[in-house]
């Protein structure tokens, strides 16, 4: 019975649309005739390819309808047109799924109303002492953290902006998009960034918060300040800019970037250009994370023009104590300079 049923209305859908043949015709006003049920069928069907797709309705409708109305008048026991009553009915089918439509749309309203308006789920992005990888926000945006490091955000970000945490140092790719600002909450430092590519250093145990910008811009100024106060309070940073924020004092002071080694811990990648010692050194323990102890005064103010690409410390050091005459030692995460 349900074969024969999708059967028929293939065929209906054939005859509204003028692609059936004399026979397939016949067959098919041959059985919308035999029901009442049969007709409501092919009206709604009728009703549903004219609102789709008019231009594929190119069946003779109005000569349907009078040989139709002949071949059933006489199943009439009310003395009424069926076809007449079709015809009203059709009209009020097409009102009842205008309705239906509007009725649906609300009903799918009100189950996704709870979803969108429920509270983001604070997530949480961490690293013990292993550089994470690329890692994705639900924006797009890419975060790379260095070790020890770590970023609060929501499963989702809202209608107006994105607004993440920070604890550590990471590197973000911001994913551009004018209508939300995307902003970043760093030990009283906040950074507001549409598009761009920068890192963040905010240890809890520093007493300062440094932005670096590689690519864009970024405004920084302190947290918790309005639209109106942070506007003439923030500092604009581009490219190859930076800014140190003192969570001590409050202050942010400006400059420009001249470490060429600020990304070295996510690139693996060291450049020396004519450095104190004492600045390679400082290099080294940010990127390996370790500290450099008992070296002399005469030693640090050497200076060194190298680079180091992926090299483990181990290499690097057996390279500065050929080159300055030294010898190093590890002891867990500090190194002994003799």
């Amino acid at each position: 019975m349900l074969f024969n049923r999708n059967k028929y209305k293939r065929l209906i859908v054939k005859m509204i649309q003028g692609e059936a043949t004399p026979e397939e015709q016949r067959m098919a006003e041959h059985w919308i005739s035999r029901s009442r049920e049969n007709r409501r069928l092919y009206e709604n069907y009728r009703d549903l390819l004219l609102l789709t797709d008019q231009k594929k309705v190119n069946y003779d409708t109005d000569k349907a309808w009078n040989k139709l109305e002949q071949r059933i008048s006489a199943s009439d026991s009310q003395g009424r047109s069926p076809v007449r009553k079709l015809h009203q009915q059709r009209m009020r089918t097409i009102r009842y799924a205008a309705i239906s439509g509007v009725a649906a749309l609300f009903l799918v309203a009100l189950a996704l109303f709870p979803l969108l308006n429920r509270q983001p789920e604070l997530k949480t992005f961490a690293t013990a002492g292993e550089i994470s990888g690329d890692y994705k926000l639900p924006d797009g945006s890419v975060v790379v953290l260095n070790s020890n490091s770590a970023v609060n955000y929501p499963d989702r970000f809202q209608r107006h902006s994105r607004e993440i945490s920070i604890f550590g140092e990471a590197f973000f790719e911001i994913k551009p998009d004018a209508t939300r600002p995307f902003i970043i909450h760093a030990s009283g430092l906040d950074i507001k960034v549409v598009g761009t590519s920068f890192t963040v250093a905010a240890d809890p145990e520093q007493a300062y918060v440094k932005v670096t910008v590689n690519t864009g811009k970024v405004l920084v100024y302190p947290s918790g300040y309005t639209d109106e106060k942070a506007a003439s309070a923030s500092h604009l940073l581009e490219a190859g800019e930076m800014a140190t924020y003192s969570t001590e004092s409050g202050q942010i002071t400006k400059g420009v970037n001249d470490d060429l080694n600020f990304l070295s811990w996510k690139t693996g990648i060291l450049v020396f250009r004519e450095a104190r010692l004492a600045e390679v050194f400082k290099a080294l323990e940010n990127k390996y994370n370790i500290r450099f102890a008992n070296a002399k005064p005469d030693l640090l103010n050497q200076r060194l023009t190298a680079r180091f690409e992926n090299e483990s410390l181990n290499q690097v050091l057996e390279t500065l104590s050929l080159i300055f005459n030294t010898e190093f030692s590890i002891h867990g995460a500090e190194v002994m300079v003799h």
